[in-house]
């Protein structure tokens, strides 16, 4: 046959096939908005795994059938069906769908004009979706705003797309105002607009000594001593606040106060957690990373990329202190609590379960302001976010195993230690010969004597070839040999007496040697696992790790890209690449999330309150930001800065809003309207926002105030105060020890533990008390902002607690101790606590206490003044 009618059969063959139709205009509603209702909605408890009231909705059979209350569809007849009657909540008999959340006006009437239609439920095509006898060829898929295809455009029906976080960050240029002189800075154009449509005006500034002690607490945690005061509000050059600015900025007070900051946000803990909470004795190197980050301005891109996969930025151990803080790092991802306990109960699995969950979850908040932690059972109730994007960004994690025996020395100290450490091995080894020797001579000699004891007929089977000892015989064997080879306490015992002390000397020679061996320096690191392919990762049912179902790649959230991760080969050739690639997205021009999340925070930082209230959440459950436009354009400068804090710092408190005053009588509306009336929450920064110091800010102002305060440059190891016995013995974990002395609390010495609150160890299930009662966070999850509590605890923490009398003892002293005057010595106090002086009526009262009481009471008293806790 030649080629001609080959191809004119083929093309007969072709013309006799049926065409294939394409979906009508009801098929391709159901397939492109139906079913990616039902599948997101409903089918996780009327499917396969879980029928709700005998009720299925997987199959048109199966919703026609229904379930105990009837037939769940009546196809043409919408007001008829028990479906729609459900989740119209207009039946008070029928169970309201679905039962968290309703649906949408619009996924009604998505599910009313499918019913409408018949109910057409296209089986073959959803098939031919789903499995094809060859694969179809991979298509890069665009994001959800420009390609119909993504799947998170599918699975809402193209809704959800309006959420402002994962849009584009929009360079805004700062809007023309009336300023009047007042802006210092684009920040302020953008306040003041808003506060110019709303008809708010701004507050006077803040007077000098005001501003000091602001920037003081906010930039690192610290009121200003009375010579610094003196000395800036003896300044009278243009660019003094400027330079106060950076004095701050530039002290290593700062990297302290903000590395608890950040702290906070990525669960730090010194324990493991759980029931016996075991200590980490290794997890401050990890704070004193961030400490030293903060401090040197690392661009936060790098701080980013170091947390999620320093390790696989390196080909080899450190070489130097940078390359060793890149592995150090990689302690972010061991932060969260981890049961050491699971394998002695064969719950493995579920630990490692645990650490994704946590892996995911705090990344997801952290960096992005995504609540992931809703879709790891189902598409997320509210967010453009699928179930599929929780395990994508999972499969990143997925090859992750703890590196406890990696070394955090230098490549040349590792050297060192090899090389010291096969020196004393050579030393040790003749001796450990000798040694042995002796032994071995007394084992001879006792096998010796133990043979001619044994029977003929022992000793011929003794003495029998290796290949005729088979069956019985091999038993016998082993019972004769195992009866006639001595141990080494057996041979011990038979040494003569000078070689018994030779033996002894030899030892003692060896352990002394040994004592002399230098260990490797360890942290509490992570690393991939990269023998053979990284495991697969598989989205879970309801998120039970025991429910496996289809596989993922690694991959970020679809609404921005729905493709597989590219992962490239990583300087490290023992890694993946994959926390890397994670790590790079995240700070990319293409992720609009991190950026704005980071200056959010910053901004909280200064002001009690970000610009979006909730800095965990950028979802549509979240806050919207009260200043869009700011916020987009912080961002961009952020970026368009090399991802510097310190710039972003200076650039906000410089800002004439930074310095309002915060008194709320100092800003009227253009009608002289009380602005409480039309801002109450001071959302739009119309004067300065009055707020308490935190736990940390409050502990070490008591202990500077009063003298105690001890500097702890360069970190170390967390330092353990003493707890009330009370405390000790309602913790089991802290009664039931074990030999590593991990779950005990082993209180510093006295005279380490006066250091800033940063340096306090973080243990998860005993919080230390005073810290407690002022609001310090469980650091089980990431906490986004520290409550602000005002409760009774707190009153009497600082007048009776012990911390509260030991700081007004050694305030009184340190007042007596400079004047022993009593006027001078309220002068002098109010300086140290307040940074200013008394008023006549205030000196007047004073003076009458210290006649009646003490200096000690005197100073006890001003530490518990609203004054000494807030920062105005």
């Amino acid at each position: 046959m030649t080629a001609t009618r080959i191809a004119l059969c083929a093309l007969l063959l072709l013309l006799t096939l049926p065409a294939r139709a394409d979906p009508s205009p009801a098929d391709r509603h159901f397939l492109d908005k139906v079913k990616p209702l039902l599948d997101s909605r409903c089918v996780s408890c009327h499917g396969p795994d879980k029928q709700k009231g005998s009720l299925r909705l997987d199959s048109r059979a199966a919703t026609l059938k229904g379930g105990d209350s009837g037939p769940g569809v009546v196809p043409g007849k919408p007001a008829d069906s028990l479906i729609l009657q459900a989740v119209t909540h207009a039946r008070q008999d029928l169970k309201e769908m679905p039962p968290k959340e309703k649906l949408t006006a619009k996924d009604i009437a998505v599910l009313e004009r499918w019913i409408r239609d018949g109910a057409p439920w296209p089986e073959t095509q959803i098939a031919a979706a789903t499995t094809q006898s060859t694969p179809a060829p991979v298509q890069h898929i665009g994001n959800a705003w420009s390609d119909p295809r993504n799947p998170i455009v599918k699975i809402f029906g193209g809704q959800r797309l309006d959420l402002w976080s994962v849009k584009p960050i929009q360079r805004t240029e700062p809007p023309a105002v009336q300023t009047r002189g007042w802006a210092r800075n684009p920040i302020d154009n953008f306040i003041l607009a808003r506060l110019q449509a709303s008809g708010l005006q701004h507050a006077g500034p803040a007077d000098k000594r005001t501003l000091i002690r602001r920037l003081s607490f906010d930039l690192i945690g610290l009121p200003p001593t009375p010579q610094e005061l003196d000395a800036f509000l003896s300044d009278t050059s243009p660019d003094a606040y400027d330079r106060l600015v950076d004095r701050l900025l530039n002290s290593p007070r700062y990297g302290e106060h903000w590395a608890r900051q950040w702290l906070d946000v990525i669960r730090y803990s010194d324990s493991n957690g759980f029931d016996w909470d075991e200590f980490r004795k290794d997890a401050w190197r990890f704070r004193d990373y961030v400490i030293r980050s903060l401090n040197a301005d690392k661009p936060f891109d790098q701080f980013v990329r170091e947390q999620l996969a320093g390790d696989e930025l390196l080909d080899g151990p450190p070489r130097t202190p940078a390359e060793q803080d890149r592995l150090i790092a990689t302690g972010y991802l061991r932060l969260g609590p981890h049961d050491n306990s699971a394998p002695l109960f064969g719950e493995q699995a579920r630990s490692r379960a645990e650490l994704m969950t946590d892996l995911v979850d705090t990344t997801g908040s952290a960096f992005l302001g995504l609540t992931m932690a809703c879709c790891r059972c189902h598409d997320h109730k509210y967010d453009p976010l699928a179930q599929a994007d929780y395990y994508r960004m999972r499969a990143f994690f997925e090859p992750v195993k703890f590196a406890d025996d990696v070394s955090i020395d230098l490549a040349s100290e590792q050297e060192s230690v090899r090389k010291h450490n096969d020196a004393i091995d050579a030393q040790v080894k003749p001796l450990q010969q000798q040694r042995d020797a002796l032994l071995n001579d007394a084992k001879e000699r006792l096998r010796k004597e133990r043979i001619a004891k044994l029977s003929h007929e022992e000793q011929e089977l003794l003495n029998l070839p290796q290949d005729k000892r088979t069956g019985d015989l091999k038993g016998k064997f082993d019972r004769i040999k195992k009866k006639i080879d001595p141990d080494e306490k057996d041979a011990l015992a038979a040494l003569a007496p000078d070689a018994k002390a030779r033996h002894k000397e030899l030892g003692k020679q060896i352990e002394d040697l040994k004592k002399q061996k230098r260990s490797f320096t360890h942290a509490l690191l992570m690393t991939d696992n990269a023998d053979g392919k990284p495991p697969v990762t598989k989205i879970l049912f309801q998120g039970d790790y025991r429910q496996e179902r289809q596989p993922v790649q690694p991959g970020f959230i679809s609404i921005l890209d729905p493709n597989p991760a590219a992962i490239r080969k990583p300087t490290n050739p023992k890694t993946t690449g994959r926390r890397l690639a994670l790590a790079n997205w995240i700070v990319s021009p293409e992720n609009p999330l991190t950026a704005r999340v980071l200056v959010n925070r910053i901004w909280q930082g200064h002001f009690g309150r970000g610009l979006v209230s909730t800095p965990n959440d950028f979802g549509l459950a979240g806050a919207r930001p009260t200043h869009p436009e700011l916020l987009d354009w912080l961002a961009s400068e952020t970026i368009r800065d090399g991802w510097s804090l310190k710039k972003l710092h200076r650039l906000i408190v410089t800002s004439a809003t930074y310095r309002q005053s915060s008194g709320v009588g100092s800003a009227q509306t253009a009608a002289t309207t009380d602005p409480m009336k039309l801002d109450a929450e001071d959302e739009l920064l119309w004067h300065y926002p009055l707020h308490r110091l935190s736990a940390e800010q409050l502990r070490d102002s008591l202990l500077a105030v009063s003298g105690l305060l001890r500097e702890r440059d360069g970190g170390g190891p967390p330092v353990w105060p003493e707890l009330p016995a009370d405390v000790l013995t309602a913790n089991p974990a802290l009664l039931d020890d074990n030999a590593e002395k991990t779950k005990g609390w082993y209180p510093s010495p006295p005279a380490q533990r006066n250091c800033r609150g940063v340096y306090l160890v973080q243990k998860r299930t005993v919080r230390i008390p005073f810290m407690e009662t002022f609001d310090l966070p469980e650091n089980s999850t990431s906490c986004p902002r520290r409550n602000q509590s005002t409760v009774a605890p707190q009153a009497l923490s600082l007048m009776n607690g012990p911390l509260a009398i030991q700081a007004a003892k050694a305030f009184a002293q340190r007042v007596e101790q400079q004047t022993p005057d009593p006027l001078a010595q309220v002068k002098t106090a109010f300086a140290l606590a307040f940074q200013r002086d008394p008023d006549p009526d205030e000196a007047r009262a004073c003076l009458a206490l210290l006649k009646s009481r003490s200096l000690p009471e005197l100073c006890r008293a001003l530490l518990n003044v609203n004054e000494f806790l807030y920062v105005d």
